[in-house]
Formats: C-alpha cells, sequence, structure tokens
C-alpha cells in the first residue's frame, strides 16, 4: 500500500534523483521550490481553514520499501481559496497508481474543506497524462491555452502615448473581474469564470519571488477598462505577457505589444518574450491569426482539465507505464 506524506528535509534527495530520471536537467531549479516547500508544506498542514492557506503545497508518495515515487504540488488560487491548481507532478516509470493515488489525495483532502474546484494545464501531447486525469481522476477536458514566442518585433510601432496606460489598482479589481468574465466564451463561464479577488496584487510575494507588473487601458469617457495587461518575470531575462482585450478592441493589440517591449526595455535590454492565447475568451482566433503573420513561434498547446468536486467520473486505466513530468500555466 502506498504512503503518501507532506514533503520533508529528508526526501530532497530522493526527489533530486526522481526529477533527473522523468526529465531534463533544467528541471533541477525546482530542487529550490521544493526545498522552500518543506517549511510551508509543515506549516499550513495545521491549518485546516484554506482561506489561511496561501502557498504552495508538496505531498510524496513512497511504496512499501519507502521508495520515493511520485510527488505532487498544489495551490490555491490566489484571491479564491476555493480554487486550487495542480503545478506538479512527478512520478516514476510504472506508478501509474500511485500518481493517481497522489491527484486523489489532494482531491479528498482539500474537498472535504470546501474547495470546489480542481485544475490542472497539460501539455496536449501528453496524452498518456491526460488520461490519468480525465479516466482515472474524474476531470474533464474544458478549453486549451498556447505559449508563444515573440519572435519578431516589426510590430513594434516607432512611438506610443504611454498616458495611454495606467499602472492597475486594486480598486480597478471589479472592472477587471468584468472584463475577463464578460469575454469568457459562454459555455466556459461555469467553470472558468474568476472572482475580483483573484485580480488583487499579492500582499505576500509568492516563494518563486515573481516580478508582476499590471496596467490597464482606460475609457476617458466612460472610465471603463478597455484592456488589462500583466507582465511577469522570474528572472529579469525571461518575460511573459498576458492581456485581456475585448474582440471590438483588438485593434489595440500591436500598441500593447509595443507597451510592454518599451517597459520591459527600460529593466533588460536583452530579454525574451513570450505572450499567451486563451482560447477560453474571445478572439482567441483573432490574436492566433496576429501572431502567425507575425512570425511568432508557437512554443507549447496546453488543455486546460478542471475537476468539480461534486462531479466523480472514474474510468480504470492500468495501460500507463512512462515515466512523467509536468509544469503547467497558470490561467
Amino acid at each position: 500500500m502506498a504512503k503518501i506524506k507532506k514533503i520533508s528535509y529528508g526526501d530532497i534527495l530522493h526527489i533530486k534523483k526522481l526529477i533527473s530520471v522523468v526529465c531534463n536537467d533544467t528541471v533541477m531549479s525546482y530542487r529550490r521550490l521544493f526545498f522552500l516547500s518543506v517549511p510551508i508544506t509543515y506549516i499550513q498542514n495545521y491549518i485546516y481553514d484554506v482561506r489561511l492557506r496561501l502557498f504552495p503545497e508538496t505531498y510524496v508518495v513512497s511504496d512499501n520499501f519507502k521508495n520515493l515515487k511520485g510527488l505532487i504540488t498544489v495551490k490555491p488560487q490566489y484571491g479564491n481559496p476555493y480554487k486550487w491548481q495542480i503545478k506538479r507532478l512527478f512520478f516514476a516509470k510504472n506508478a501509474y497508481e500511485e500518481g493517481k493515488q497522489l491527484i486523489e489525495y489532494i482531491i479528498a483532502k482539500f474537498g472535504a474543506r470546501a474547495v470546489d474546484t480542481f485544475y490542472v494545464s497539460i501539455d496536449d501531447n501528453q496524452s498518456e497524462l491526460i488520461d490519468l486525469f480525465v479516466k482515472g481522476c474524474g476531470f474533464r477536458y474544458c478549453s486549451s491555452e498556447s505559449l508563444w514566442a515573440v519572435s519578431n518585433l516589426n510590430f513594434s510601432l516607432a512611438d506610443i502615448d504611454e498616458s495611454l496606460f495606467r499602472p492597475f489598482k486594486n480598486s480597478d479589481n471589479k472592472q477587471a473581474a468584468d472584463l475577463f468574465n464578460e469575454n469568457l466564451i459562454t459555455h466556459y463561464k461555469y467553470s472558468l469564470s474568476k472572482d475580483k479577488n483573484e485580480f488583487n496584487d499579492t500582499i505576500i510575494p509568492g516563494i518563486n519571488s515573481e516580478l508582476i507588473f499590471k496596467y490597464v487601458m482606460e475609457d476617458k469617457t466612460t472610465n471603463n477598462l478597455k484592456a488589462l495587461i500583466e507582465i511577469k518575470t522570474t528572472d529579469n531575462k525571461n518575460y511573459f505577457l498576458d492581456s485581456i482585450i475585448p474582440t471590438n478592441q483588438m485593434e489595440l493589440l500591436p500598441l500593447i505589444l509595443t507597451f510592454a517591449v518599451k517597459k520591459i526595455s527600460k529593466r533588460n535590454k536583452s530579454f525574451k518574450l513570450y505572450i499567451k492565447n486563451r482560447k477560453y475568451l474571445q478572439g482567441g482566433e483573432m490574436l492566433e491569426n496576429f501572431f502567425r503573420d507575425n512570425r511568432f513561434e508557437l512554443l507549447q498547446n496546453n488543455a486546460i482539465l478542471v475537476r468539480d468536486f461534486f462531479k466523480c467520473i472514474k474510468e480504470e486505466n492500468n495501460s500507463f507505464n512512462s515515466a512523467i513530468a509536468f509544469s503547467g500555466f497558470e490561467i
């Protein structure tokens, strides 16, 4: 019988070995994350109320011989403690059942504490892993999102009026939520709509030490938001741009991209820029056409899988024999 427990410092070397077998050396940067997860997971495990569990937590599974077979990292959606994301999952070759038990453990543990939505973002090339979540653990395919590298800056405008943008304020959170939810394709609203608090700036920095810069474009006549822009980095080299633009404002995209490039250039002249296309938002096809027309490079398509706690659909699949690793986008 597999044993699941919160991560401990004694697991770190076993985690290093597991990750090095499952995937390449670039994933070794996660070692620091797991090292920090130990005290966070230990402390938060004594807090029953999910509203007070603010940081990612990691759990490990081992077999009867105490061999580490897998681990899982989960985190609450900032501003919505009842929506949790499975951020990372590693499990060894022939450890399908242990991986399944980790997922079910998380759902049972936090579902019992009023968490009503669990979601995960997975590279759609990992069909076996998607089957594990869908057929093995009752998740359902909801939508998808893609990540593009901005490999061509020919779209940039020579000059822009930066006064058209202003920094985001927490008092903008309701308008930001309305902007997002109104642009959700109708049949995704139940699963993917957001609460206004999910747009608030974080009070306590996350353990990933992310730098996040948020801006808005505002209609001066109505004071309504025309667009929301988020620029994020963890290393001041790789920057990720995410924006919410209504379909009737898509002509603003070159302006927004130029603004982001100018802002990032003030911090680092040599950087890489990536941009996300949320296909569950209206205008996703228009964005994709723009990216292709400007020769951006498609890096990854991710499936968004969701499980609502009250829905339970299971189908056994015992033919999963490959080692697996993934790290998903936040939605």
